[in-house]
């Protein structure tokens, strides 16, 4: 047998597969997650159309193709050939929680009755989850949006049982704009958002790009950082049973263990 043969004999995804929705114009959600993930998940991605304004009207429609975007995704994810470790993930942060509290749990719903079997989450979920596991309880927003989005946030948060004590956002409405921002914009709206009492700071959209800076927030602010992105990819490996330790994202996927089922 040549060497290395034994690696050629097993199919993409043979040990987990993490799957994707994301919305049409977003850049960054899939490479920042996948930077993420451990190098053995392989990762699969649908997308359903938004219009480019990042506001309350247009990030309500983004509910209702759910239900078919997981029910095509799962396809290629479902076999009774490879392992069953899979789990699906709506990569947005607005459209996750701009109804109000329960709106995510809603759009789980949603998702996991076509999703074949396999266990769905949001990024707002998945941000919860991970504050709460963080063990924040008072918190600061910071992230690219309008203010009447960051007064959903405020208000989801806040009724989620989070004390939050500032919202900072750059004011930008156009999705290719939010796309097009750069680390140091993500560094610099989060140290404007920090206040001492805080325990730590919350990063909003997976549009926003901020992987790179995470731990030099975390360095220069004293503080934790959870983001929209880090927060999916940590919830899809909770679901996924990893525990593996991911370096160079931030304390919360080096703090293990994040599931007693792996």
């Amino acid at each position: 047998m040549m060497q290395g043969q034994q690696s050629f004999d097993v199919p993409y995804g043979y040990r987990a597969k993490a799957g994707l929705i994301v919305v049409g114009p977003n850049l960054n959600p899939t490479p920042e997650i996948c930077r993420m993930l451990p190098n053995y998940v392989q990762m699969r991605e649908t997308r359903i159309h938004m219009e480019p304004a990042v506001n309350i009207q247009e990030c309500s429609k983004l509910s209702e193709p759910l239900g078919a975007a997981a029910s095509v995704i799962a396809e290629g994810m479902v076999s009774p050939i490879i392992g069953k470790r899979s789990a699906i993930a709506f990569a947005c942060t607005a459209g996750s929680l701009v109804g109000g509290p329960g709106w995510d749990k809603r759009e789980i719903q949603m998702m996991e009755a076509q999703s074949r079997g396999i266990p769905c989450t949001t990024t707002a979920t998945a941000a919860e989850e991970a504050m709460r596991f963080m063990g924040f309880k008072k918190i600061v927003l910071a992230g690219p949006y309008i203010k009447e989005l960051d007064e959903k946030f405020r208000i989801f948060y806040q009724d989620s049982g989070f004390d939050v004590l500032n919202v900072v956002g750059l004011g930008i409405e156009d999705l290719y704009e939010i796309g097009a921002t750069k680390p140091s914009q993500a560094y610099r709206v989060a140290m404007e958002a920090v206040v001492p009492e805080c325990d730590g700071i919350f990063i909003t959209c997976t549009n926003f790009r901020c992987s790179d800076v995470i731990e030099e927030i975390e360095r220069d602010s004293g503080k934790p950082v959870v983001t929209s992105n880090q927060a999916t990819a940590w919830h899809l490996m909770r679901l996924l049973g990893i525990n593996d330790v991911v370096e160079g994202y931030g304390e919360l996927l080096r703090r293990t263990p994040r599931t007693a089922g792996a």
